[in-house]
C-alpha cells in the first residue's frame, strides 16, 4: 500500500500535466447597419444573427476550445435595438426580433467565464484614428468598454495598446475634412450642453473609420453623419426674419430656441452689415431646456435704407456653436442731425425765394 501511495505521489509531481488548449480569438464585428438617426439602412443584420447566419455561427459553435471574445459594442447595440420594434430607412416598420433576443442571450452565456475585450466603439481603424483624432480614439475606447460591460452585465477589458483591431481604412481628403468638421462641431457644443446629450452622436462618428465599410458605404454614412450633426446644431436656433425700424433708438426683438434637455448658457455675436446702424453683442444668455426665448437688443440707426445683421451663437471662448443667421433690416428713420440739416436747408431756400420775390416786386414798381 505504501509503495502504491509513493508511486502516486511521484506521478503527481514528476509526470507532466495535461496540456491546456490555447484560447482562440473570436471577433464579433460587422459593417454599419444603422443611420445616425437610429433607423436601419437595411435589414441585413437580421440575416447575420438568424440561424445559420455569419454571427450566429460564431456564438452557437460546438467547439469547446477556450475563447477570447473581441467585440464591437456598436454592433451589440444595433442588435439590442432589434429586440424592440424598429424602422428601416424606407419607412418600413419591423416587429421586434426573436433572433436578436436569442443571440444576445447566447452571447452572455458563452462569455460568462471567458475573456472579453472591447474594441473601440464602432471598430475604427486605430492607426487612422490616432493620426487624425487621438483624443477621440481614447473616447471611443472608454465608451465601448462602458457600454459593452453594461450590455453583457459583466466587466470587460479595454486594451488600446494591444493589436486586437483588424484591417486598415482609407480615408479620402474630403471624408477627413467632413469628419473633422463634424467632430469639432460636436466638441464645441459639448462646452455648453450636458455631455450626456452628445455622447451618442460623438461615439457614432467613430464608425466612419471602420475597415468593414466599403468606400461607397463610407461616403454614404459620412453624408448621413453631416446631416445628423446639423440637426444637433439646429437645436440651438436663432430665428431669422425681416425687421423695419422707424426710430433712431430702436429695440430689435430676436427669438432664440434651445432644443436640448439641459440649460444652455451662450453668447450671441451680432455684426452690423453696414455703417447705417450700430449694435452690440450680448453675453451670458441663459436658455431654459426645450424653450424659446425672445430678447430685445438696442440698435442705433444713423441713416435710412436696407441693411442686415449677422447673428451667431458662440461659447465663452468665442467658438462658434451654430451657423450664422442673417437678419434683414429696413430703416425708414432719418437721423436727427440729418433732419436738422434738411430742415435748415429748407428754411434757407424758403427765405431765398421770398427775397427773390420782393426784388421782383420792387423792379416792377420802378
Amino acid at each position: 500500500m505504501k509503495k502504491i501511495f509513493l508511486f502516486a505521489l511521484i506521478a503527481l509531481f514528476v509526470l507532466p500535466a495535461p496540456a491546456q488548449a490555447e484560447s482562440r480569438e473570436v471577433q464579433i464585428t460587422g459593417t454599419v447597419h444603422r443611420n445616425f438617426d437610429g433607423k436601419f439602412r437595411n435589414d441585413e443584420l437580421a440575416q447575420d444573427i438568424a440561424v445559420g447566419g455569419r454571427l450566429w455561427k460564431l456564438i452557437f459553435s460546438t467547439d469547446l476550445t477556450p475563447r477570447i471574445w473581441v467585440i464591437d459594442a456598436a454592433l451589440i447595440e444595433e442588435i439590442t435595438a432589434m429586440t424592440a420594434p424598429y424602422e428601416l430607412r424606407d419607412g418600413k416598420k419591423i416587429d421586434s426580433s426573436v433572433q436578436a433576443v436569442a443571440f444576445l442571450s447566447q452571447l452572455k452565456k458563452v462569455t460568462t467565464n471567458a475573456q472579453v475585450v472591447a474594441l473601440p466603439y464602432g471598430n475604427p481603424d486605430p492607426v487612422l484614428a490616432r493620426e487624425i483624432a487621438p483624443s477621440e480614439l481614447n473616447y471611443y475606447y472608454k465608451t465601448a468598454q462602458t457600454r459593452l460591460a453594461t450590455a453583457l452585465a459583466r466587466p470587460v477589458r479595454s486594451e488600446p495598446l494591444a493589436d486586437w483591431s483588424k484591417g486598415r481604412t482609407y480615408f479620402s481628403k474630403n471624408l477627413r475634412e467632413q469628419y473633422t468638421k463634424n467632430r469639432k462641431a460636436v466638441t464645441a457644443l459639448s462646452t455648453v450642453v450636458d455631455q450626456s446629450e452628445l455622447a451618442d452622436i460623438r461615439a457614432q462618428l467613430g464608425r466612419l473609420m471602420s475597415p468593414s465599410l466599403t468606400q461607397t458605404d463610407r461616403t454614404y454614412f459620412s453624408f448621413n453623419a453631416t446631416q445628423e450633426v446639423y440637426k444637433y446644431k439646429e437645436r440651438l436656433k436663432i430665428y431669422g426674419g425681416k425687421y423695419q425700424l422707424t426710430s433712431a433708438q430702436s429695440k430689435l426683438p430676436i427669438t432664440l430656441a434651445n432644443g436640448f434637455k439641459s440649460i444652455v448658457k451662450v453668447n450671441l455675436n451680432l455684426y452690423a452689415g453696414s455703417s447705417r446702424i450700430s449694435i452690440d453683442s450680448v453675453k451670458n444668455i441663459v436658455l431654459q431646456p426645450k424653450s424659446k426665448t425672445q430678447i430685445s437688443i438696442p440698435v442705433e440707426v444713423f441713416a435710412p435704407g436696407q441693411t442686415y445683421i449677422t447673428a451667431q451663437f458662440v461659447n465663452e471662448e468665442g467658438r462658434a456653436l451654430s451657423d450664422p443667421v442673417e437678419l434683414s433690416l429696413n430703416l425708414t428713420v432719418i437721423d436727427s442731425r440729418v433732419a436738422w440739416f434738411t430742415t435748415g436747408a429748407a428754411v434757407l431756400l424758403f427765405l431765398a425765394a421770398i427775397t427773390q420775390s420782393v426784388r421782383r416786386v420792387r423792379r416792377a414798381r420802378k
